[in-house]
C-alpha cells in the first residue's frame, strides 16, 4: 500500500477527504440505535489531473496524461434490534472522463491504454449484508475494502478497487482487534467490471489476524495469508510512541514480511521484506527517517495496497530483490504559521544492492513533494486540494526508467444522513 506505515504521530498527514472507508463500527449496535437511526450515507467528489513523462530514451510511450471526476455513493444501515443485528451497506461508483487523448492515455484513472481512450464514463453499485452477533462480532458477505498488511484496497487513483468476500471481525476484547476472511474477485480502480484473479488468474486471498493495543503508545500487530496460486505470507509490525521533554515525541514503526512460494510450486516469490522507520515531532514540524531491506529469491509481488512497509511511496515501493533503501523525510503543520488547512510534505529516498542482474547490483531514487490545502470557512470550507509531484530516476530496465509525476486532485465529502 502506498505510504503504508501510517507515521500515525504527523499531525500533518493530509486528508483526502474521500469517506471510502466502509465502517465495521459497532458503537450503534451497543447504543441499541436500531437500522434504521445509525444509518450513514456520504458522497464524495474527487477530481484527478494526472500527469506521467517517461524520460528514459527510446520509449513507446513518452507521456500519460488524463483528468476524470469521480463521485462514490457510500450507504451503511445501522442494525436491528434483537440478540442478532442484520444491517446491509451499498456503496455505488461513477468515473466520468474530463480529457483524455490516445497518445497520452493510460494513467490508471480511466479505463483507457495507450491507442485507445476507453469509454467516456465509467459505474458500478456493489452491496453486502451484515450480523452482528454476541460480543461485538459482525459476519459480512459481499463487498469490501479491506484495510489490513495482507490484503488492503487501492484508492491512488479516481476509484477505490474492492473485493467481493466474507469476513468476520471482533473487537470484545479491550484493546484487541480481530478478523479473518476470504475474498473471491477483485473490481479494479478504472473498470466497472469485477476481476476474478486479477493478477493471475483464480487468485483466492484467505487472511487471518488483527491488532493489539498495550497501551494508548505500544501496539503490535499479526497477520497470516494464503493467496491461492501464489504466496502464502505473513506479517509482523508494531508501533511505539515514546513521549519525550519540551511536547515532543519520537515514533518507531516497524513492519515485516515473510513470504514463501508453498502454495506456488515452481514460482518465486520467496522474499522477507523488512523496514523500520523513525518520526521526530516537535511542535508543527515532523522529521522521519526509514530503512527498509529486501531479501530471499525474488523482490515482493503484491497486487493490491498490501504493502505496508515505510519506503513504498508516490511511485516505487523500492521492493526489488535484495535491495536496500534509505529515507529522509520532512513535515510541516502551516497552523503554526497562522495558516491552519495548509500542509507540507517532502521526502527522498535512495537505494542500492538491487540484483539487477548476474553479477549487477543497481541503485535508483525517488523525491516526493506534497503541498495540500483544505478550505476553513466559507461556501467552500471542507474543499482539499492536494499537489503531489515525484521525480523517480532509476535504470530503463525498472519499472519504466526515469519518470516525472505530477498528481492535482481536488476533493470533497458531503454528509447525506
Amino acid at each position: 500500500m502506498k505510504n503504508a506505515i501510517k507515521w500515525s504521530s504527523i499531525a500533518l498527514a493530509v486528508a483526502m477527504g474521500n469517506g471510502l472507508l466502509v465502517s465495521q463500527a459497532t458503537a450503534a449496535v451497543e447504543n441499541n440505535e436500531g437500522f434504521i437511526e445509525s444509518s450513514s450515507a456520504t458522497l464524495s467528489n474527487r477530481t484527478v489531473y494526472f500527469s506521467r513523462d517517461f524520460r528514459s530514451p527510446g520509449v513507446t510511450q513518452s507521456k500519460r496524461e488524463e483528468t476524470a471526476t469521480g463521485f462514490v455513493l457510500n450507504f451503511e444501515s445501522g442494525y436491528s434490534r434483537g440478540p442478532i443485528g442484520l444491517g446491509f451497506d451499498t456503496i455505488a461508483m461513477l468515473g466520468i472522463k474530463l480529457d483524455s487523448e490516445q497518445e497520452d492515455a493510460g494513467t490508471g484513472l480511466l479505463p483507457s491504454s495507450f491507442g485507445d481512450t476507453g469509454p467516456s464514463n465509467y459505474s458500478e453499485i456493489r452491496g453486502a449484508v451484515k450480523a452482528h452477533i454476541v460480543q461485538d462480532t459482525i459476519l459480512r458477505y459481499g463487498v469490501h475494502l479491506p484495510s489490513n498488511p495482507v490484503i488492503a484496497y487501492d484508492d491512488a487513483r479516481l476509484l477505490p478497487n474492492h473485493y467481493n468476500g466474507y469476513s468476520i471481525t471482533n473487537e470484545s476484547i479491550d484493546g484487541l482487534f480481530v478478523e479473518a476472511g476470504r475474498m473471491n474477485d477483485r473490481g479494479e480502480m478504472n473498470d466497472s467490471s469485477e476481476v476474478d484473479g486479477a493478477f493471475i488468474p483464480n487468485e483466492k486471498v484467505t487472511y487471518l489476524g488483527g491488532t493489539y493495543a498495550f497501551s494508548n503508545d505500544l501496539s503490535a500487530s499479526l497477520y497470516t495469508s494464503d493467496a491461492e496460486n501464489l504466496w502464502k505470507r505473513h506479517f509482523l509490525g508494531g508501533t511505539y510512541n515514546l513521549a519525550l521533554a519540551n511536547d515532543m515525541s519520537l515514533v518507531t514503526d516497524l513492519a515485516h514480511y515473510k513470504t514463501s512460494d508453498e502454495s506456488a510450486p515452481g514460482s518465486d516469490f520467496d522474499n522477507d521484506a523488512t523496514s523500520l522507520a523513525l518520526t521526530l515531532g516537535a511542535g508543527h514540524h515532523a522529521f522521519g527517517v526509514a530503512y527498509q531491506r529486501m531479501g530471499g529469491d525474488a523482490g515482493f509481488a503484491y497486487f493490491d495496497g498490501g504493502i505496508f512497509l515505510a519506503n513504498s511511496v508516490q511511485y516505487l515501493d523500492f521492493n526489488a530483490k535484495d535491495e536496500r533503501s534509505y529515507q529522509a523525510r520532512y513535515d510541516y503543520d502551516f497552523a503554526g504559521l497562522g495558516i491552519p488547512g495548509l500542509a507540507f510534505m517532502t521526502r527522498y529516498i535512495t537505494s542500492d544492492n538491487i540484483d539487477a542482474a548476474p553479477a549487477v547490483r543497481d541503485s535508483r531514487w525517488e523525491r516526493d513533494t506534497n503541498i495540500s490545502y483544505t478550505v476553513q470557512q466559507g461556501a467552500l470550507e471542507g474543499v482539499n486540494v492536494l499537489w503531489r509531484n515525484a521525480t523517480i530516476r532509476q535504470d530503463d530496465t525498472l519499472d519504466g526508467g526515469d519518470v516525472d509525476e505530477n498528481r492535482l486532485i481536488v476533493s470533497y465529502t458531503w454528509d447525506l444522513l
